[in-house]
């Protein structure tokens, strides 16, 4: 007897050897310990697994196509057969099986015939359902006496009912499926063309394949016009026929915790504090340091002497004060959250304070204060110089770096270098800026705005050096005198009145399309209506009605407000990212918005 191996890898006899003169299995002479074996009768039968519950046969049918002719099934050379997943809908795509072999056992099991009566409560008889039929007998078989109709056939019933009547119930094997049409593809989107005029005339006159019904069917003449012109979806939508294997797995680095909750294991650990303008000062980091690493104890003692000479830094200057003693930029960020907490908006956004001080409770930290401008990023890298020369340069040791760069962090009015973009009011140094800032007058409070100095001379200051920047950066050269206008502008904070925005005059730049151009990383457009320098101002005691009436305004002014905040995009509003720093993001304090009209300043 040869035995053969089927695709799956298991052995199995030969199907002719079990087969007598007449086509059906005869028994073999085997062991009599061995399992009984059974004559499986030589009929072609093949197999469809529907992707869907068979509630209605009848329409089950028709989903193989307007004439359905089952027979390919049976063709074991047929790839494909189609599966109509809404055949009263002509354009409706089907979908593609795919033949695969296989070798399945068709059983014909007959049971007792179903009663519907349940089985009387302290009784042994046997359990025949549990679904009450009306009028059981007079219910009229399926063909050839199969009741597999109404869902009647439910493998819990029917395996209940084969458990309690063992002796009777029959097993017959009725052939074995050598073929399986199964669908495994993607349906095609569905375009509804139920509202198509020519759609639904083309459904009643050509799909039911009447030659007189053919003839009758006319293009309409003219060109079709709006509101209902028809669109006729393509022949296909989409080319996937399998859906894409995206190979999702849970984080194997992920770990869950008592409380029902995740933690990364692998995540970075969280050591310092990056807080809002408003946000309680913390009293320490997270973590503590680890003072058995030499180098961490190294560090902490500078950054302590540091904070002793000066209470608030920015990075830039931190980075500048340090010198050489660093390796690299990665050292102060490894180490300055164990020591310092940082504001992520406010007048102090991206100030680096020592852990105990908070800036907002004493006036003597004004001189401290942050402004940051959004200016064009400078690429350092000259023409003929790798990405890897330039990488090695700013990654490697800071000695010779930061020897030119130690007063990048002051600004004189005359100079400004691009490694950052916060400067604090204790490191400006121009004579117009440094006296302003000087003189001015102290709030009673503090503001999450301007910090405790008035939002009218704040907002001066902020245009004034906004505007000597760009004039550096195009060569031009400016004077007290220019400013005249702008430094007659009030220092106290506006009141709140039926404007929401007050604007700054300021000097007109004379900038060339080409100069805006490169300012801005793209064409100018035409000029705007708005000049000078905007300063939206929020009002403090603003209720519930004044805050409604400011949300209905807030729409008539998001287009110029918008605008502005592209053209120019100065700000200091809070950020979401505890990685900011000094060369980021842009001026304007958190709760008010500022920026500088550049046809004013650039003309």
């Amino acid at each position: 007897m040869e035995i053969s191996s089927d695709e799956n890898g298991y052995d199995s006899l030969d199907d002719t050897q079990l087969e007598n003169e007449n086509g059906e299995r005869a028994n073999t002479s085997v062991h009599p310990d061995s399992a009984p074996r059974y004559t499986v009768p030589s009929r072609a039968i093949g197999a469809v697994e529907i992707p869907a519950v068979v509630e209605n046969v009848d329409r089950t049918v028709m989903a193989f196509g307007r004439v359905p002719n089952l027979q390919h099934v049976m063709d074991a050379g047929r790839n494909s057969i189609p599966l109509y997943l809404a055949p009263e809908m002509p354009f409706c795509k089907p979908i593609m099986s795919h033949n695969a072999r296989s070798h399945n056992v068709v059983l014909k099991i007959t049971v007792p015939k179903r009663t519907g009566r349940k089985r009387k409560r302290g009784t042994d008889g046997p359990w025949e359902g549990d679904l009450e039929i009306n009028d059981a007998e007079d219910h009229p078989p399926g063909n050839d006496g199969v009741a597999n109709y109404a869902r009647l056939d439910d493998p819990k019933i029917l395996r209940r009912k084969m458990a309690d009547n063992v002796d009777k119930y029959k097993v017959e094997a009725v052939g074995i499926i050598r073929n399986t049409h199964r669908f495994r593809g993607l349906a095609d989107f569905y375009w509804d063309m139920s509202k198509s005029d020519f759609a639904q005339r083309y459904v009643d006159k050509v799909l039911p394949g009447d030659v007189d019904k053919i003839k009758e069917f006319k293009f309409q003449p003219g060109t079709d016009k709006g509101p209902n012109v028809d669109i006729l979806p393509p022949p296909m939508f989409t080319h996937m026929s399998l859906p894409f294997n995206y190979q999702y797995s849970q984080n194997p680095y992920v770990r869950a915790t008592e409380d029902g909750g995740t933690v990364n294991t692998t995540a970075v650990k969280q050591v310092g504090y990056f807080i809002g303008a408003e946000d309680p000062a913390p009293a320490g980091p997270q973590l503590e340091p680890d003072m058995t690493d030499l180098r961490m104890v190294e560090i902490m003692a500078e950054l302590e002497a540091a904070f002793e000479e000066r209470p608030v830094w920015t990075r830039r200057s931190l980075l500048n004060h340090l010198g050489g003693k660093l390796k690299n930029w990665n050292e102060l960020k490894k180490y300055l959250n164990y020591a310092a907490y940082q504001f992520k908006g406010g007048p102090w956004r991206d100030g680096v304070v020592p852990y105990g001080i908070d800036p907002r409770t004493d006036p003597k930290y004004r001189t401290y204060q942050t402004l940051m401008f959004k200016l064009p990023k400078q690429k350092r890298a000259q023409r003929g110089q790798t990405w890897k020369s330039l990488r090695k340069v700013q990654m490697g040791p800071l000695k010779e770096f930061l020897e030119e760069l130690s007063e990048s962090h002051v600004f004189d009015g005359e100079t400004f270098h691009t490694d950052g973009k916060v400067w604090q009011v204790c490191d400006i140094t121009d004579p117009l800026l440094k006296e302003l800032l000087e003189n001015a007058a102290i709030r009673p409070e503090w503001d999450p705005s301007s910090g405790w100095y008035h939002g009218g001379l704040w907002a001066k200051v902020k245009a004034i050096m906004k505007t000597k920047l760009v004039a550096i950066q195009f060569d031009r050269h400016l004077t007290r005198e220019d400013f005249a206008m702008t430094l007659q502008a009030g220092d106290e904070t506006p009141m709140r009145s039926n404007q929401a925005t007050f604007h700054l005059p300021l000097p007109n730049l004379r900038l060339t399309d080409e100069e805006l151009t490169q300012l801005r990383g793209r064409q100018p457009t035409k000029k705007n209506k708005h000049k000078g320098y905007s300063v939206r101002v929020r009002d403090p005691n603003a209720g519930p009605k004044r805050a409604l009436a400011e949300e209905t305004r807030a729409a008539e002014r998001d287009e110029e407000e918008a605008r502005i905040l592209e053209e120019m995009g100065s700000g200091n509003e809070e950020s979401d990212d505890d990685d900011s720093g000094d060369d980021e993001d842009g001026d304007v304090p958190g709760g008010r918005e500022e920026d500088i009209d550049r046809e004013m300043m650039y003309g």
